[in-house]
């Protein structure tokens, strides 16, 4: 690693670099049903090198990878090739992060007390704990665990580093029904290893497997009957009112909203949106106290009763907007909880959407929606699982309206509710 840091210093035609070294290490296992087909583990490093090229008043930027066997001959060769290509790519000028005096917080994820070997035993027997259905089971199982250490270097004075974890489970859950079998995909993700968590999860993913082989086409709905989604969906309704408050959103000038303004629209029904980001969240994967510039990340609070407070990003479109320290690009979204349950939801009828093909949410026009492979439709009367339908509808009209749960979840870059209701989306 000296002997790059040693060529990029004696470079005379580059302005500034950064240097990006993440080493990853895994434990992997692979299964066939119950049946253990690989055992393998891994040692990955990637190092990935940004130079930066200044003529006149502006910059221009080029990023590579470099191997470590590479001599300082090919380094040179390769940052020759980029130093072309930077003065192509020509923005207005802009610094990069210069060093910090800040403490980085270490991760507090449990997977670093204990060799991944053990911990890997006991994901195996919390996964298989939950595979004891007799007509459903699990057709493939993967399970990593990670450590990745990351170190960025760059040309101001910044060396910074932190080691993360995270754990990923991949799941086929399958079931039987009359000769044919119905399969879904699931991906669970944690950071620290809680056994309860990971049974109930998979648990939850064969009961889903069992509910859409019994489920049948929504055809006739009530008129009125409210859409709830839940969890993934959730999250990325969040992230349209979070991505609008970044800084790039703002300096391409196509931000939504302005600081002081109602992101939620003059007339709120629903729920006030409370909206944070931070750098870490317990069990989120996403979690990083760094970001990809070595901008050392703190809290931010973005919406506050509704009211949008603040903004967060890339370190150069903050620096464009005349920010003194761009607070970077922290990872996880925190909302505030609703006080309304999801039992007290589901009193009166409802589409409650669990499996898109993908939901779409432009920011821009405002259509949210998209083909739903798994439901369930409750009548007023009696619920059923559903399937082969569409849900639309335009977030900037609906987003005075939601109504948020007082269940919590936590996915790799968002903690918050569960599930959100909202009235007024077209079912087709």
């Amino acid at each position: 690693m000296e002997r790059l840091f040693k060529v990029l210093r004696s470079r005379k035609d580059i302005s500034d670099w950064k240097v990006n070294i993440v080493k990853t290490s895994s434990e992997e296992l692979f299964y066939v049903q119950k049946k253990l087909e690989t055992n393998r583990a891994t040692d990955v490093e990637d190092i990935s090198v940004t130079i930066y090229v200044d003529i006149d008043k502006n910059r221009g930027s080029s990023t590579f990878t470099i191997y470590p066997y590479m001599d300082e001959e090919e380094i040179n060769k390769k940052i020759d090739e980029n130093v072309f290509a930077a003065k192509f790519a020509l923005n207005p000028f802009f610094e990069i992060p210069s060093k910090q005096d800040v403490e980085i917080e270490e991760s507090k994820s449990n997977l670093k007390d204990r060799d991944f070997k053990d911990i890997i035993k006991d994901v195996k027997e919390a996964v298989f704990e939950a595979d004891n259905y007799e007509d459903g089971y699990l057709s493939a199982t993967e399970i990593f665990l990670y450590k990745i250490d990351t170190r960025i270097v760059n040309s101001k004075g910044i060396d910074v580093s932190y080691t993360s974890y995270k754990g990923n489970i991949e799941t086929i859950p399958s079931w039987r029904k009359g000769g044919e079998e119905v399969e879904l995909y699931k991906m669970i993700e944690f950071e620290s290893f809680i056994k309860e968590d990971i049974y109930s999860q998979v648990k939850e993913v064969l009961d889903l497997s069992h509910a859409r082989s019994e489920a049948v086409p929504l055809k006739e709905v009530k008129q009125g009957t409210k859409i709830i989604l839940e969890n993934e969906e959730v999250g990325q309704l969040f992230n349209f009112f979070a991505s609008d408050l970044t800084y790039g959103r703002k300096f391409q000038r196509v931000n939504l909203n302005e600081i002081g303004d109602c992101v939620q629209g003059e007339n709120i029904t629903g729920d006030k949106l409370n909206l944070k980001v931070v750098p870490y969240y317990e069990n989120a994967i996403g979690s990083r106290a760094i970001d990809s510039d070595g901008v050392v990340l703190k809290e931010v609070s973005l919406i506050e009763d509704g009211i949008a407070k603040n903004r967060y990003g890339d370190y150069r479109f903050g620096y464009y907007l005349g920010e003194k320290n761009p607070k970077g690009m922290v990872p996880v979204i925190v909302v505030s909880k609703g006080n309304k349950s999801i039992r007290e939801m589901e009193k009166e009828p409802y589409v409650r959407c669990v499996r898109f093909s993908g939901m779409q949410l432009d920011p821009f026009s405002g259509f949210i929606g998209g083909e739903v492979r798994l439901g369930f439709y409750y009548d007023g009367e009696k619920e059923i699982p559903v399937t082969g339908f569409s849900i639309s509808g335009n977030i900037h009209q609906l987003k005075g309206s939601l109504i948020y749960s007082s269940e919590e979840v936590t996915l790799p870059r968002y903690h918050g509710p569960k599930y959100i209701e909202i009235k007024g989306m077209k079912i087709m």
